[in-house]
């Protein structure tokens, strides 16, 4: 029977879908059947339209503006307003640029409000740690796009690697085992069950008699089920050792699943890299996260203004004052416009006659509190358990375990031996003394990797709720849409104004948003 309700044909097929490919293949059917505009698309067209209307202006006398913050909004708002040719002042606390995004290396200096750590890496071009962000989506368009213009080198970055570790001390008789044993059990599992209620009419409702056959077929193949439909294990899981060579593969015993699927306290879930901003190959500059706000700054130098730490941000009339110190001295400048892109964390402590409900909204953002750990270490994870770049996933108080995706086969790496996002456990370890911070990693790491303690030095940690004109990691409040708005001449920037906040993209988007509402003020057609 023709179905003449075209939203129900549409549900069924993305239902379908869904069923097959995850989420994220049923947004990309939605993006092509036209029902939603993709984030790429949205993304593009800010930039698009901010390039477009600037190249209008000509020769037009253009307003000065002050860029608060030197992080990668910062940066970008200074880069375009520099190509435009409006007079600007980039005005950074800090003695670098790139705000969070922190490469660190021999010599590099970290800050807490309570301590300081000096890196004692050996010096090498891969011996670097990014502690903050450390990978780019291939979706990320336009942050890809400054790259390609600042002639930034990119090379892959190993984000999903199924022969990394899944531990949980709870699970697997707290013995870590390879990701690919746990997906193939996974699977195998839930194919076995779906084809058995395929093939029992369990679904007859669901599934027409015609198309059961080859729902069982996808299944099949799905979970590698033998030609009885149930899953007797799979040389996608691991091969038993001595086979696969001068005999046939055979695979090894397949996993047990019943203390890991009833554990709440494992974190790792199969879908880590099939959302839209992950996935198992990601970007990465070559040498260090910090090579874009590198790149950036080169061309904004002449305009850059270090270390002088904003005091107050204030309306002069229809302009704006801003006063800084810097050196013990103070100072005040006037300008037309602000592009504000300083933490709300930090920002709201500084005095400032914003309108009440601007005020208001800052205080209302809130931050993660993520920290990191890295060493230096002799590459045995390559060596010895052939694990070569990717994550792998322990108990939550460490919870990740990152190897580097670049030098392979070189003699040391950096490996970042903890990444917790925020929570209860990075407050428990933000809290720890550095020395505590290092041995709690070190014990937590050894259960995946008995070599652990024997290999890594030079341990050096962020808490990046306790790191200066940072204080915090990434917003998790939803994004402020008075904020994406100008209030008056001050105008917002940062990725917590997007719903892409902890990733640079998001940055560079509410970078574009603030250059395209100052054309809005101006009367830029």
């Amino acid at each position: 029977m023709k179905n003449d309700n075209p939203n129900q044909s549409r549900r069924e097929f993305l239902h379908k879908i869904g069923e097959i490919g995850g989420t994220a293949a049923v947004y990309q059917a939605m993006v092509s059947m036209g029902l939603l505009v993709s984030g790429e698309a949205q993304a593009g067209s800010t930039r698009l339209r901010w390039n477009e209307r600037s190249a209008q202006l000509g020769n037009i006398t253009k307003p000065t503006v002050a860029i608060l913050g030197a992080g990668i909004s910062g940066l970008c708002a200074a880069y375009e307003l520099k190509k435009a040719g409006f007079p600007f002042y980039l005005i950074e606390a800090r003695d670098r640029p790139g705000g969070r995004s922190h490469t660190i290396r021999s010599g590099s200096v970290v800050n807490e409000i309570d301590s300081q750590q000096v890196c004692s890496f050996d010096s090498s071009q891969e011996l670097y740690f990014n502690a903050g962000p450390a990978r780019i989506s291939q979706t990320h368009s336009n942050l890809l796009s400054y790259c390609r213009e600042l002639s930034v080198p990119m090379q892959a970055l190993v984000n999903d690697n199924r022969g990394a570790f899944i531990h949980n001390s709870a699970a697997f008789g707290g013995m870590p085992v390879r990701a690919r044993e746990v997906i193939t059990a996974m699977r195998g599992n839930i194919a076995e069950l779906l084809a058995k209620a395929v093939n029992s009419g369990a679904l007859d409702s669901d599934i027409g008699f015609s198309e059961q056959s080859a729902v069982v077929n996808v299944l099949r193949d799905y979970g590698d089920l033998n030609v009885g439909n149930f899953f007797n294990g799979s040389t996608r899981g691991g091969l038993t050792d001595g086979t696969g060579g001068l005999t046939p593969g055979s695979s090894k015993t397949s996993l047990n699943l019943d203390d890991f699927f009833f554990n709440t306290n494992v974190p790792f879930t199969p879908n880590f890299s099939e959302s839209i901003n992950q996935s198992a190959t990601m970007m990465q500059p070559v040498g260090g996260m910090d090579k874009i706000a590198s790149a950036f700054s080169n061309e904004v130098n002449e305009e850059a203004y270090y270390g002088v730490e904003i005091t107050g941000i204030y309306r002069a009339g229809n302009r704006v004052r801003i006063e800084g110190s810097a050196n013990g001295a103070s100072g005040a400048l006037e300008i037309d416009y602000a592009i504000i892109a300083i933490p709300p964390s930090v920002l709201r402590n500084i005095p400032n006659d914003f309108s009440s409900a601007a005020a208001n909204a800052i205080t209302q953002v809130q931050y993660a509190n993520p920290t990191k750990i890295a060493f230096q270490s002799p590459r045995f994870w390559e060596s010895e358990d052939n694990i070569y770049g990717g994550i792998s996933w322990t108990d939550p108080e460490i919870l990740q375990i990152w190897y580097p995706s670049g030098g392979f086969a070189q003699q040391d790496g950096i490996i970042v031996g903890s990444y917790l996002f925020g929570g209860r456990h990075a407050t428990n370890f933000q809290n720890l003394s550095i020395k505590e911070r290092i041995e709690f990693a070190l014990a937590g790491g050894e259960k995946v990797h008995p070599q652990y303690r024997q290999n890594l030095r030079a341990g050096l940690s962020v808490a990046w709720a306790k790191v200066p004109y940072s204080l915090g990691g990434w917003s998790v409040s939803t994004p402020s849409t008075l904020l994406q708005s100008p209030d008056g001449p001050f105008l917002f920037a940062g990725d917590h104004l997007t719903y892409l906040q902890g990733w640079q993209e998001g940055a560079v988007i509410s970078s574009l948003n603030a250059l395209n509402n100052l054309l809005d003020i101006m009367g830029a057609s």
